[in-house]
């Protein structure tokens, strides 16, 4: 399959399965998050199972009737096993939105290279998403309403996620990227 056709496969599946669901605390639909995730990934790699992944990076966790089985019959086994390591597994349950963190931050340290790519790209997203927002609407209550977290817990989870993308990418370009976005932001959250 040529690349135009895999992409815009990968894209009316993202589309098809994200149909009706938005980004938190807003009315933008949600398939712009993946979208936005996967042209960030473009920056970093012209690897396109890797970019098809950062398309797909949401369905497993949004969508019930989506399984790492039928990602590698559609998209091929590379592709499904970068978007289930970059998942919280679906039938697992939390007793906190701390518990939850810890067990991804587990998980992506022994994340490939390439899963860290699209761990990279989509929290500098979120993290791009919530900067808009303070800026527009100001105050803690931003971070609350995106992430049902304090500012506090929310920069030990984005500075945990920065620590293991220093490691595990020798501190390359996306993860110096990473920090100073990181960094800007809680420089202009401390204000």
């Amino acid at each position: 399959m040529d690349t135009i056709t895999y992409i815009k496969k990968a894209l009316y599946f993202a589309a098809e399965k994200h149909d009706g669901q938005y980004r938190k605390g807003t009315r933008v639909p949600y398939i712009v998050h993946p979208v936005l995730v996967a042209l960030a990934v473009k920056r970093y790699t012209d690897d396109e199972e890797i970019f098809i992944a950062a398309l797909l990076h949401d369905v497993l966790e949004d969508s019930s009737d989506v399984s790492p089985e039928l990602l590698q019959e559609e998209f091929g086994y590379r592709v499904a096993r970068i978007v289930a390591e970059v998942s919280h597994p679906r039938e697992k349950k939390y007793s906190s939105w701390k518990e939850k963190k810890e067990m991804y931050l587990d998980r992506i340290k022994s994340a490939s290279l390439d899963a860290l790519i699209v761990v990279g790209a989509d929290k500098m997203v979120n993290m791009q998403a919530y900067f808009d927002a303070f800026k527009k609407d100001g105050g803690e209550h931003v971070i609350a309403k995106h992430f049902n977290a304090t500012s506090a817990e929310y920069f030990w989870y984005y500075d945990a996620v920065g620590d293991i993308l220093d490691t595990m990418l020798h501190d390359g370009v996306l993860a110096r990227e990473y920090r100073e976005l990181l960094d800007g932001y809680r420089k202009t959250c401390e204000r």
